[in-house]
Parts: C-alpha cells; sequence; structure tokens
C-alpha cells in the first residue's frame, strides 16, 4: 500500500512557515516607547500607570513607580520608558529594571512583573521642561506574541522656577564641656536641620577670646589646647549653610576657662626597705597644667592603718617613731592656691629588723634514689650568729619543680604520694623571732621504677585445642608505679622444649601446631623499663581437627572440565574440595533442596539430571566433609536455573520477492529450546509492528528487517536481516483520451495480464491501508480497498466514461502470479477530463463496471519498476 508521504510533506510546510513569528524580547528592549510593542497581537490593552512629576526641583532625585492596569490576565509583562533630560538609574529596585548607557531610557529585565521602581535625578536649573514616554506589555505568558496587549503614554513634567530654598537651621549649639578646663579642651556642638533636605556645607564656626576674634581657628569645632589658658573669657558663633543660604547666626554666651586641678605623682619612700633604726622620707613630683605652683599641699602618715596627726604636712618621719614590723603609709592631696587635686598613696612599707640573720641546712634521706615503697624525710639545721634560739620552720616541698602545698612545713612525704620518675626537692629556712634566714634547698631525690608481676595467664582457646587453632596468650600484671605494659617477654614451649623461634609473639598460627603435641606459655613481665618475675601455664595437648569447610563449585555439566552456567538442557554437576589439618581422608555427602523443600532421593548424589530441572528453579546443595575419625564440616551453596534465551528466524513469502506486491514475513520458526516464544515484535524501516506473520507491501530498495522474539521466562533475541529488491514492474507511458463517451487508455509493458482501476480522485492505492501505513490523521480520508474495472492481457483498454467529470485510472501488472499493486503518479496513473461525454452516448461500453467508488488518499510515492533481486543479510541481536 502506498503511503500518504505527499500530504504529510505539505502539512510540515504549512507548519514551518506559519512558525516564523517574532517573539518578545523578555530581557527587555529599547526604543519602544513611542512606538510600542508592535510584533504582538493587541487583544485587550492596558492602562499604562505612573507618578511622574508635574512639576520637578532642578537636581532633585524622584523615586518612580510604573505599571500597568487592566488587559490580559496574568503577571507577566514588560515596559520601555524614555526622558527626555535628567538620569535615570535602578535605584534600590530587586533589579527587574535596567537603565542604557546614556541614562535616557529603562526597560525590564525579566518579563515576570507587570509593576518596576526606579529613580530619576531632574537636570540643572534652566533645562525646561522634561517629556517622559512610557509603552508597557501585558503578556498572556504563552512564549508567543498572540493574546498579548500593548499601550503607549506620554507626561510633561515643567521646571519649578518658583521655589524658594529654605535656610537651614542650627539648633541645640553647646559648649563642650560646659565647664572647660586647659586639661579639658573646649569645642562646640549643635545639630543641623534643614527644611529642604540639603546636605550640610559652607557651615561658619567663629570663636572668641576676651572679646577678640581669633580668625586663625574658623570653622573648627575643637580649639586647639595650646589657645587655652586658665581666666581666658571664650565666645562661640555658628552660621549654618547648605551652599545654597545661611541661616540665622547662633552666637553662645561666654565662657571661662576655669582652673585645672593639680596633680601629685611618682611617690616614693625612702628607704625603700627600712629597718627599724632608719628614717622615713617622701618624695613626690607636683605637676600643674595651668603652672600655678605648689601652696598649701597636704601630707599625712598612716601607722598600721591609723593617721598620725603629730606627722602632718611633714615630709620625714624619725625612727623613734618606728618599729620592726610598722606597715606605714603616706598620702599626697596637692594644692595650687586655688583648689586641692586628687589624693595619691603611696605603697606599704614595711619596717625590717636589724637583728642579725640566722641560717639553716637541709637534705632528704634517704640521701640517694628511692622507690615508690620509701618515705621521704627532710633533715633541717639551725645556726644564728646572735645566739638566738630556733623560733620557727618554713618547709616548701617541689616535686618536678612545682610546689606541693599539701605538705607545706611537713618533714615526711608518705610513699602514696611518690610515683616512678618524680624529682622531688624540699626548701627550708627558719627563723629566730625577728628574722627568718635565706631559703635553702636541699638534694634531689628520684624516684626509681618498681618491677611488675604476672597476677594471671592463660592460654586460648581454653576448650580442647587442634590444629586449625591458634594459640594465643593472655595475662593480666600489676605495677606499683602504675606503668603500662610494655617489652614483656613471651616465651613458647613445646613438649618441655623452649622453642625461641616464637618468642614474643601474642599467637601461635594453627600451621604450626601437630596433633598430639603439649603447648605450654610462659610470661615475662615487662613496664618498658624493667622486666618483673614470670609466670608459666600447665601443658595442654593438640587433639585430632575434622576436616577444613568444603570449597563448592556448583553449575551445568557442557562436556569440559570447568562447569557453566546451569540451565534445564544441561545436567546440575557439585564439585567440592576440602583439606584435613591433620592430612587424613576426606569423603563428601550431598544433600538436595529444589525452590526450598528437600529431594531426598538425590541424597548422596553429586549430579542432578536435566530432566528434573525447569528455568528458574532455585536448587541448593549441603556438601558435608569427614574424616575416618567421624568429625565433620558442612557448607551450602545456592543456585539458580538460569532460562535459555529463545532464538529468532524468520522467512518471507513467496519466496521469490516481487516489488510492489503484497509479501508476508514469518516469524513462526523461532525457536526456545526450554520453553516458547509468545510474543514476536517485528521493525520494518523503522516502523514497529506484532504479530508472528506481517503482511506489507514494500517497493524497490534496501530494507532492512528485525524481528525480536520473546520467551515464555522474559528473555529475548533478535534477527536482523536486509532484504534487497529492484525495481517495481510497472507499466510506462500510461495514457488516456476521451473519444465522445469512451475513455481509451494505452501504455506499454510486459505484462500478460493488467488489471485497471478507476477513481473520480486521485488514485494513491488499490489495497487499503497496509501495516506500514501510518493512520491518517482525524478528517483525512482513510485508504480502502478498491475494486478492478477491468482486466486484460493488452497493452490498451476503453470503456464508456461513466460519469461527466475528470476521471482517475490505474493500471498494474502481474508478475510471476502477484499483482504489483505500486502506484506511480505519472507511470501507472491517469487522468482524463470526461466532462465532454455527457454531449455523447455510448451505447456499448468495452469496460467493466461503469461506477466505482475510489478512497480519497493523502500521498503519491514516485517509484521505478525494474528487476526483483533480495538478498538477506543477516546480523543477529541477542538480548537476554
Amino acid at each position: 500500500m502506498v503511503r500518504r508521504r505527499i500530504a504529510v510533506a505539505i502539512l510540515l510546510m504549512f507548519i514551518l512557515s506559519s512558525s516564523q513569528v517574532a517573539f518578545a524580547e523578555e530581557d527587555g528592549i529599547y526604543g519602544k516607547h513611542t512606538t510600542g510593542c508592535t510584533c504582538h497581537n493587541d487583544v485587550i490593552q492596558p492602562t499604562p500607570t505612573h507618578n511622574f512629576p508635574a512639576n520637578y526641583i532642578p537636581g532633585q532625585t524622584y523615586s518612580l513607580s510604573i505599571g500597568m492596569s487592566g488587559g490580559v490576565s496574568g503577571s507577566k509583562g514588560g515596559f520601555n520608558l524614555h526622558v527626555s533630560d535628567g538620569t535615570l538609574s535602578s535605584g534600590l529596585g530587586i533589579m527587574n529594571t535596567q537603565i542604557n548607557s546614556g541614562g535616557n531610557e529603562a526597560t525590564h529585565q525579566f518579563p515576570d512583573y507587570r509593576s518596576w521602581s526606579l529613580d530619576w535625578d531632574a537636570p540643572s536649573s534652566g533645562s525646561g521642561a522634561v517629556a517622559f514616554s512610557l509603552a508597557v506589555l501585558a503578556a498572556n505568558g504563552n512564549g508567543q506574541n498572540t493574546g498579548d496587549g500593548w499601550a503607549t503614554t506620554s507626561w510633561q513634567s515643567s521646571e519649578d522656577s518658583g521655589s524658594s530654598n529654605t535656610p537651614p537651621v542650627a539648633s541645640n549649639v553647646t559648649y563642650v564641656p560646659t565647664s572647660p578646663t586647659k586639661s579639658t579642651g573646649l569645642g562646640v556642638s549643635y545639630d543641623y536641620h534643614d527644611a529642604d533636605g540639603d546636605s550640610e556645607q559652607g557651615t561658619q564656626i567663629k570663636w572668641f577670646r576676651n572679646g577678640l576674634r581669633v580668625s586663625q581657628i574658623d570653622d573648627q569645632t575643637d580649639v586647639p589646647n595650646s589657645w587655652i589658658a586658665r581666666g581666658q573669657e571664650w565666645q562661640v558663633e555658628v552660621i549654618p549653610s547648605d551652599v545654597n543660604e545661611d541661616g540665622e547666626p547662633v552666637m553662645l554666651d561666654p565662657v571661662t576657662i576655669g582652673n585645672t586641678l593639680p596633680v601629685a605623682r611618682n611617690l616614693d619612700v625612702y628607704p625603700a626597705e627600712p629597718l627599724d633604726s632608719d628614717d622615713l622620707s617622701l618624695d613626690y613630683e607636683y605637676f600643674d597644667l595651668d603652672g600655678n605652683p605648689q601652696q598649701n599641699t597636704a601630707i599625712q602618715w598612716y601607722l598600721d592603718g591609723a593617721r598620725i596627726v603629730e606627722l602632718d604636712d611633714s615630709n620625714t618621719v624619725s625612727s623613734l617613731w618606728t618599729r620592726t614590723g610598722d606597715e606605714w603609709q603616706a598620702l599626697v592631696r596637692p594644692h595650687d592656691g586655688n583648689d586641692y587635686g586628687d589624693t595619691v598613696w603611696t605603697g606599704i612599707i614595711v619596717i625590717g629588723s636589724s637583728n642579725l640573720q640566722p641560717s639553716a641546712t637541709a637534705y632528704i634521706s634517704p640521701s640517694g634514689d628511692a622507690i615508690t615503697t620509701d618515705a621521704l624525710q627532710v633533715i633541717i639545721g639551725y645556726n644564728d650568729p646572735d645566739g638566738d634560739p630556733k623560733d620557727a620552720t618554713e618547709i616548701r616541698w617541689l616535686r618536678d619543680g612545682t610546689q606541693v602545698s599539701a605538705y607545706n612545713d611537713l618533714n615526711w612525704v608518705p610513699p602514696e604520694a611518690t610515683s616512678k620518675g618524680e624529682l622531688w626537692v624540699a626548701e627550708v629556712r627558719v627563723s629566730d623571732g625577728l628574722v627568718w634566714s635565706e631559703m635553702v634547698t636541699t638534694n634531689e631525690v628520684l624516684i626509681q621504677n618498681s618491677p611488675p608481676i604476672v597476677t594471671s595467664i592463660s592460654m586460648l582457646p581454653e576448650d580442647d585445642l587442634i590444629t586449625t587453632m591458634n594459640l594465643t596468650v593472655i595475662w593480666e600484671q600489676s605495677d606499683i608505679d602504675g606503668d603500662s605494659e610494655s617489652n614483656s617477654e613471651i616465651r613458647w614451649w613445646v613438649d618441655g622444649e623452649w622453642i625461641r623461634d616464637y618468642d614474643d609473639m601474642t599467637t601461635v598460627p594453627a600451621s604450626e601446631t601437630i596433633r598430639d603435641q603439649h603447648w605450654s606459655v610462659q610470661v615475662i613481665p615487662g613496664d618498658g623499663d624493667g622486666l618483673g618475675s614470670s609466670m608459666k601455664t600447665n601443658a595442654r595437648a593438640i587433639q585430632n581437627a575434622p576436616p577444613g569447610v568444603p570449597e563448592i563449585t556448583l553449575g551445568g555439566d557442557f562436556g569440559s572440565s570447568e562447569l557453566g552456567v546451569p540451565d534445564s538442557v544441561h545436567d546440575l554437576v557439585v564439585q567440592a574440595i576440602s583439606e584435613d589439618p591433620d592430612e587424613e581422608i576426606v569423603l563428601f555427602n550431598y544433600q538436595w533442596s529444589r525452590n526450598g523443600f528437600h529431594v531426598p532421593d538425590l541424597d548422596g548424589q553429586s549430579v542432578v539430571p536435566s530432566s528434573r530441572l525447569e528455568p528458574n528453579q532455585i536448587w541448593s546443595v549441603t556438601v558435608i566433609a569427614s574424616d575416618p575419625w567421624g568429625l565433620t564440616t558442612s557448607t551450602s551453596k545456592e543456585i539458580t536455573i538460569a532460562n535459555l534465551p529463545p532464538m529468532a528466524w524468520w522467512t518471507t513469502s513467496p519466496e521469490l520477492l516481487v516489488p510492489g506486491a503484497m509479501m508476508s514475513l514469518d516469524g513462526t520458526t523461532s525457536t526456545d529450546s526450554d520453553g516458547e516464544v509468545v510474543t514476536w515484535f517485528w521493525t520494518v524501516n523503522g516502523v514497529s509492528l506484532s504479530g508472528p506473520v506481517i503482511d506489507v507491501l514494500l517497493p524497490g530498495g534496501v530494507h532492512t528487517v528485525a524481528l525480536t522474539v520473546i520467551d515464555d521466562m522474559g528473555d529475548s533475541d533478535t534477527l536482523e536481516n536486509e532484504i534487497i529488491l529492484g525495481s517495481v514492474a510497472s507499466v510506462s507511458d500510461l495514457s488516456a483520451s476521451l473519444d465522445g463517451s469512451t475513455v481509451r487508455l494505452s501504455w506499454n509493458g510486459a505484462s500478460s495480464e493488467y488489471q485497471i482501476y478507476r477513481s473520480t480522485s486521485p488514485i494513491s492505492t488499490v489495497v487499503g491501508l497496509t501495516a506500514l501505513d501510518s493512520i491518517p490523521a482525524w478528517g483525512d480520508p482513510v485508504p480502502l480497498d478498491m475494486e478492478p474495472v477491468g482486466d486484460t492481457s493488452d497493452t490498451s483498454w476503453s470503456e464508456t466514461a461513466p460519469v461527466a467529470t475528470v476521471l482517475y485510472y490505474a493500471v498494474t501488472t502481474v508478475v510471476d502470479g502477484h499483482e504489483v499493486v505500486w502506484i506511480v503518479a505519472g507511470a501507472n496513473m491517469v487522468s482524463v477530463d470526461a466532462t465532454a461525454a455527457a454531449e455523447s452516448v455510448d451505447t456499448d461500453p468495452t469496460g467493466s463496471p461503469k461506477l466505482l467508488t475510489l478512497p480519497i488518499a493523502a500521498l503519491l510515492l514516485i517509484l521505478g519498476a525494474a528487476a526483483i533481486g533480495i538478498t538477506l543479510t543477516e546480523s543477529r541481536r541477542r538480548s537476554v
């Protein structure tokens, strides 16, 4: 059957031509502010909205809001704005606007909004009226330019030439601080306000000292300290300005620079470490920023916190006032003749003694190195030049350089306080009741290591030992120093002999053991510094071991040494290997299960016959290995019987194919060795079909035919071949003429039989739809089988025109008994205008039936006719 290619081609050309449309610029567009978006079909016009100023103040920034109301439904849209003067900017929007380089035109950045905001800086004074031109677009969001709506508007803003500047105001003008001195400095603070929002520019600050203006510090908010002195009278005037105009001046009342308090500093009492025989002297430095001399400065002395009024205003304290251990302190309150400054204190001075200092000696016992079980004792000696008896002793114990306060003033350090590796010393001083001796340091004592002790030992495993077991030693040890185990020695004994090859091994591998041997292990504990006393286990015998766990290979017997993937057409075979650690003979037994159920009649068999197998069955085997002593091990393995894929094969009918004639493709010759083929899928020249046998109509040329078959287990196989056909054997030079009311056809051809078809519309097929034809679109005519109006063995034929209209004829040939039904316009299809037949009457027609209903076709195919050739090229694709 002929394909409907011409109709499809015409439809595609129409679609392509209609798709050449212009689309909106989703990321904005310029130059549309006056013409609008003319590329979009205008359906419902929106109304532009804006807040353009009616009058503008030169140089001022305006926040513009533009958008639209009405228009098509939705939220997508765009805009284009142009201003004749001033500068546009995106302001603080959400980056949905963009400005051109000239700053006079703006547009949207993405099409997801229908309102936008931006800023406009008005032009300078004298620019005159400014024109705003705005175009907006309301889009329906269909991605095309249909169904949208657009509109434009314009606006003029006049320059506000009558506007006047409001002068700024300075408020809250005050001196900083309000009561200045030379130490605080002098400044002015004020608040600036401008009703027009103008920034502060050109504000004047004028300073006056003692009634005279000091122009050198004009416009400074702070007076340099070098200009200030006590008693001066200062005044300030502030004239606010916004550049355009000065505000009202503000003049503060005069302020007088007050007195700066004097300072007493660097107080010291001499000597720094006085004895009870020394006089005390006070020294300090007086400072006054105003340069005032010291007058009536107050000095007071305090003994043990109590004021000694007899010493007021005195710079010295006689030794008659002091005693050993007294704590003295002095204060100074400076005065400059006007005011007192801050009170300043000296540090506390402790009066020392003139008594001669005693001395001490000390050492630790034991004097050599100790261990952690030893107590440490300090032995102290005392000597006093004055012969004074010892009044007190101070002892400080240091461990690794850090004082241990718990043992302050104790002669003993208990054993539990010391640890290995610590370095202990003692520091000692003595007192005669008045003076302490110098601190002396004893000899250093290093706490030595104590050896560890084994408290328990075991050789694992604890149950019977066999030759497949590793031997492992574990033990526990204690160490008075708290040291962890380190560098312990391990010795293994076999049949009473020390085997040095295993020294220091915590585990002896099973491969080193032999049945009937007797093993024991000895541990000499170590703590990293030395070895302690050892402990040894009792000897234990190595007993018989079971065979090793079998290694199983499970697969199909394909006649080779290696087993393959099991299927239902080959026997299922198990192969097992096991080694006995005692080198005994190993025997095997087998137990089979199918789909989880035991199959007793196969027990002891290493082969399952293929007759017991089916695809997708799950078989498992348990292999039991035993030695002559009756010890066993076992393991299991599971496998699924694989499904064998089908084999695709197809043939053609007739064997000698005729181009342009109906032919059959037969896939029933496909096979499946362990099931059946249930589905046939065909692909002919890229067209998918199904069924075991399909009928197709093919022209000359190379045709690719692929058959995919699926079996009852879901596996598949594909066979792809090529069919090569020669040219279609069709008539040529077909012509039609009207002789009165008789239509006469003539042609050239080598066939012995011809079939003639007629229709009142162009003939595109005589057999209706075939498997390779597409189903017509809705409303298109469906090609139907046509009945011939005549047949002949001649190369001419005639009939009386059945109706007075344009008639269409097709002539087919017969090759080897098969009708070539391929229709080619201009070769075996022709038309004749029979409208003049109404004027003539032919009562003896030579043709067949006068009326024949022909289907209206949608596609004409142009192919030649020639000899037939078939070549089959197999390329098999298999999918499992």
